[in-house]
């Protein structure tokens, strides 16, 4: 007989296409649980606060939400919450059915254990707690701050973190010992994951514009997939007391990475102030085989469907959440490819007559292969497939691991969670 304070997947389900949870606190942070026998709609939330004082709260959608969309009615109550001192850059669940775990990261890796006491509380849920299970660092001393986490699916075991002291580590949860650090980027490592499938694949993205694989059985080596485009900014010389204005070129950093959850293959990235999220092949590394371009101000995050291979969910400073089909901006990528193609091979054909005639084919042959560069380099036109518009800018974003069709986005002290 199931316990009486656990709800049934079936009675969670939201009863409309939008619910709230209004935290009182501005929310950065959000991770679906991934257990549907603990209530299929809970989610861990947490805050972003400058002051030594954030929090962390586990919560659900209540049994007794109205079906009716009242914008100033909170859907979601809170089960358990505990409170940090630093905010969490991010948070997740443990996979599988073992403990109900919940990690957190930011001055270390923190994790939770989310005990239900079996009383009633307010909404018709269930009250809890969460116990402290464990700090871990790699120095008792000092410890740099951890900018991300991903707990592995294959082996729960394994958690991976990055930090600003430009290294990757690998944890066992359960001897709460660090396994395994590397050196992973030449600058701050700002994400890390797991490749789907895989308890010894896994990429980063950094500070230095590159996304890299490492394999965890062969950390001698590890491949640059990807480096983000020298962006143009102005700069400043000061030369005998005058100011000199002038332009710079830089590699912008990358901020977040998402891996298929489908298709191991791709790997999505964006970087900082940039409006574009860029789609990387593994089979073809160096450049980005897409970049999608709907929103108008800098991404915040993204997220591919934990069941599709082609949808994935960006948001961003714009208050915008865009649902992209990966399928259709590959496929006007391959007809873009073929059009920078037949202008190279022009080009071509202009050259070789320029040897046998005067200089006048030669300018023109330059500039069809000036053109096909061009032409390879731009973005890819392609429509976001589904728009939301939030009431301001969306910080994160959550895509629901077993009802893919519901995602969560996080905007002011606001959680909205959406159906698609």
């Amino acid at each position: 007989m199931s316990s009486p304070y656990y709800m049934s997947a079936e009675s969670l389900t939201p009863r409309k296409e939008i619910c709230n949870y209004f935290a009182g606190f501005p929310v950065y942070a959000l991770a679906w649980s991934r257990r549907e026998d603990r209530g299929a709609f809970r989610m861990a939330v947490s805050s972003f606060s400058e002051e030594p004082s954030n929090s962390l709260q586990v919560v659900q959608l209540s049994p007794q939400h109205d079906a009716s969309h009242i914008p100033e009615r909170t859907d979601f109550g809170v089960v358990a919450a505990t409170s940090v001192d630093y905010p969490l850059s991010k948070i997740q669940w443990q996979p599988g059915l073992g403990p109900d775990l919940v990690a957190g990261v930011g001055d270390a890796l923190h994790i939770w254990e989310c005990e239900m006491s079996g009383e009633m509380g307010d909404m018709g849920l269930s009250r809890g707690r969460l116990r402290a299970r464990s700090k871990l660092t790699t120095r008792a001393d000092y410890a740099a701050p951890i900018t991300s986490m991903d707990w592995n699916t294959i082996n729960p075991r394994l958690v991976l973190t990055s930090s600003i002291d430009t290294t990757c580590t690998l944890w066992d949860v359960e001897t709460q010992q660090a396994k395994t650090q590397l050196i992973a980027h030449d600058r701050e490592v700002f994400d890390v994951s797991f490749v789907a499938g895989s308890q010894d694949v896994f990429v980063s993205a950094g500070a230095d514009g590159s996304v890299r694989m490492f394999d965890l059985r062969a950390l001698e080596h590890s491949t640059i997939l990807y480096e983000a485009p020298a962006a143009v900014a102005p700069s400043t010389d000061s030369l005998n007391d005058h100011a000199h204005a002038r332009l710079s070129s830089f590699t912008p950093p990358l901020l977040r990475l998402s891996c298929n959850a489908v298709d191991p293959n791709y790997i999505a990235t964006f970087a900082l102030d940039s409006n574009r999220v860029s789609i990387v092949d593994v089979r073809n590394p160096g450049a980005a085989v897409a970049q999608l371009c709907g929103h108008q101000a800098p991404v915040h995050a993204i997220s591919w469907s934990p069941t599709s291979p082609t949808q994935l969910c960006s948001a961003g400073a714009d208050s915008r959440v865009l649902v992209w089909d990966i399928h259709q901006a590959l496929s006007a990528r391959q007809h873009q490819q073929r059009q920078a193609v037949a202008a190279a091979a022009q080009a071509k054909h202009l050259g070789r007559i320029s040897n046998k005639a005067t200089d006048a084919p030669s300018i023109h042959a330059a500039a069809h292969a000036a053109a096909a560069h061009a032409l390879a380099q731009q973005p890819v036109p392609v429509a976001p497939s589904l728009t939301y518009a939030a009431r301001l800018p969306v910080n994160s974003l959550a895509w629901h691991q077993s009802s893919p069709e519901w995602i969560s986005i996080a905007f002011g002290s606001t959680v909205q969670t959406l159906r698609l």
